[in-house]
């Protein structure tokens, strides 16, 4: 990205940590990294000069001279040369775990015009790859419905009509992933028409003449969906062999711990396996997916949560990194070195998404048109999915479980609905530290600020959304009108008092870590002399500090998994999952931080991914 003539920011501290009085040294550590700039992330942010690990944990934390006494004959020494150490990075909202790519008809998530989308779907239509018969759907991926040219553009069926095919096609949105595109042959199999209603949790949308337009949102798409037959079931070994990818992907970006909503008992099971075979390298934790009927049901909800846990705690498994918390229980977590696999709770939808030409995130004012009026119809104010009837005890009996709720909670309405919901919960619960997660937050009234750090409800967002972009400045801005000034509250959340953590939605976005650490300090990118539309900060809102941005990834994210006691810093008696960087991140230019390589990654003291010029 372009060098900003930005002044560093200071850090919250910069002195040298001092040697830890009264901890006892062990016989020789098995690892000691010296000579670096460890950024401790500990309360004062200290910055020390090496760190010693025996058995998976952190014995010293401090300078080089008092790093000599954990040396023994047979500890590995690493000479840092100066280098940055830090935390782990902590992924707090991933998807896409084990999913095995389908050849399709991919859009790249480049920018097209009308005709280009066109053009490019009938290309498809006669690869004989992507299906023959008359109906053979054809499946269209990456569509980014935001950057159809020109801005403003609406998808519509008829885009897809009129293609010289009989075929149902079905195209799914890139970046947003909320809204589905489809013909009207697929609208015909699926046998919606003006009369069908809505889903529970979907919307169809229809024309002026009140006909469906081929937009689908959220589950109004498996009205469609349903009817595409299945790819092959996974293998075990084949699940087990991308989820193993993954991980080296993980390991590469310095990932050693994640957070997955809205998975299930499948997915649990093959990261269980990987770990029993030696291959999971970061701490594993998945909320199981909900729908509405899971809500009206609960019961079954809970059966089925308690039997996936005990299958994670049956006799003979490798125990769990951290202990599930539960009522009345808050000893503390038990210490594990090695990563391990955890079902915290479940994810629920609450609405969808703020992008036009989905709109279906629940807002308390109504989306704007495009001439800047409020809407009057009947989705004006998007769609709350779920009520607080329905939704308050719930959460309140999945937490008095010990089950956390990840709530995905996009506008400013569905986020209130979802701040209250909590509240009810502590009254039900006092004194239970559920940690529980509120996913985006995009539009957040500013009322409700204070609440996340008095509920003790993080936010987990995406970082590298807060800039200027199709999804942002053309799909966004002209809808929410003066409300766009506090559009992705990243600050004012955590200035108010409530933790922020990296929830990067991945892989609606490409998979970044680094950039979204960035993004979210100067809230803009670098488009190039192409877009300069999207130059300049999203808006006026001040970005997070880079300390608290480093919070963010790491001590936050450790936190918001219930884990904030054995990772998420470098301090005495913790577990050692630390990264190397090829720079330090506390003294670049911030439009370089994006350029950080992670060169060393240790989950538990071990080394699960080298670089040179550790390798």
């Amino acid at each position: 990205m372009r060098r900003l003539l930005v002044a560093l920011l200071p850090l919250a501290a910069g002195a040298v940590v001092p040697a830890q009085a009264g901890v006892p040294v062990q016989a020789g550590a098995d690892t000691v990294l010296r000579h670096g700039f460890v950024y401790t992330v500990d309360a004062r942010d200290s910055v020390a000069e090496a760190v010693a690990i025996k058995n998976g944990k952190i014995v010293y934390v401090g300078g080089d001279a008092g790093a000599r006494r954990h040396i023994g004959a047979k500890t590995k020494v690493i000479d840092l040369k100066g280098r940055m150490v830090m935390p782990g990075l902590h992924e707090g909202h991933i998807h896409d775990i084990t999913r095995e790519d389908q050849k399709t008809c991919d859009l790249k998530a480049e920018p097209l015009t009308v005709a280009q989308f066109r053009g490019r779907v009938k290309a498809c239509l006669a690869d004989p790859e992507l299906g023959t018969e008359p109906d053979d759907f054809l499946q269209v991926t990456n569509l980014y419905m935001q950057f159809l040219r020109p801005a403003g553009t609406t998808p519509h069926k008829r885009m897809l009509d009129g293609l010289g095919t009989t075929r149902p096609i079905i195209v799914s949105a890139a970046v947003t992933g909320h809204t589905t595109l489809v013909n009207q042959k697929a609208l015909d199999l699926a046998g919606i028409t003006k009369k069908t209603p809505d889903p529970d949790a979907g919307r169809i949308n229809h024309d002026k003449n009140g006909e469906p337009n081929g937009l689908l949102e959220d589950a109004a798409a498996r009205l469609v969906t349903k009817l595409i037959p299945p790819p092959p079931p996974l293998s075990p070994e084949r699940a087990a062999e991308l989820a193993g990818l993954r991980m080296r992907d993980f390991s590469q970006e310095g990932i050693t711990s994640f957070f997955v909503p809205g998975s299930d008992a499948a997915t649990v099971t093959t990261f269980q396996n990987l770990r029993g075979a030696g291959g999971l390298t970061a701490r594993a934790h998945f909320a199981i997916s909900t729908r509405i009927g899971d809500l009206r049901e609960p019961k079954k909800l809970y059966a089925a949560l308690a039997k996936i846990r005990k299958e994670l705690e049956r006799p003979g498994q490798i125990p769990q990194p951290v202990r599930a918390w539960r009522p009345g229980k808050q000893e503390g977590p038990r210490l594990v070195a090695g990563p391990g696999v955890s079902v915290d709770g479940v994810k629920i939808l609450l609405d969808g998404i703020v992008q036009y030409p989905g709109q279906t995130a629940a807002l308390l004012k109504p989306y704007l048109d495009a001439k800047g009026k409020p809407r009057t119809d009947k989705s004006a104010r998007g769609e709350l999915y779920i009520g607080a009837k329905l939704l308050n005890p719930v959460v309140a009996e999945l937490e008095r479980q010990g089950y956390q709720s990840h709530i995905h909670a996009i506008g400013d309405r569905a986020v209130r609905t979802a701040l209250d919901a909590f509240e009810a919960a502590r009254r039900a619960n006092p004194g239970i530290r559920a940690h529980q997660t509120i996913a985006h937050a995009e539009v957040v009234d500013p009322a409700d600020y204070r609440r996340f750090g008095t509920l003790d409800v993080t936010a987990s967002m995406g970082l590298q959304w807060a800039k200027p972009a199709p999804d942002s400045t053309d799909a966004v801005k002209p809808y929410l009108g003066a409300r766009f000034d506090l559009y992705e509250p990243t600050k004012p959340i955590a200035r108010a008092g409530g933790k922020v953590s990296l929830g990067s939605d991945c892989c609606l976005d490409p998979f970044d870590q680094w950039f979204g650490l960035e993004a979210s300090i100067l809230r803009e990118a670098d488009w190039g002399k192409d877009f300069p539309q999207y130059a300049g900060k999203v808006n006026a809102l001040p970005g997070l500090s880079r300390r608290e941005a480093i919070r963010a990834v790491t001590i936050n994210g450790a936190y918001q998994m219930h884990q904030e006691e054995v990772t998420g810093s470098l301090e005495t008696g913790k577990l050692a999952d630390l990264i190397v960087l090829n720079q330090n991140i506390t003294k670049v230019a911030p439009d370089d931080i994006s350029r950080t390589d992670v060169l060393l990654t240790m989950v538990g003291g071990k080394v699960v991914w080298a670089a040179k010029p550790f390798s």
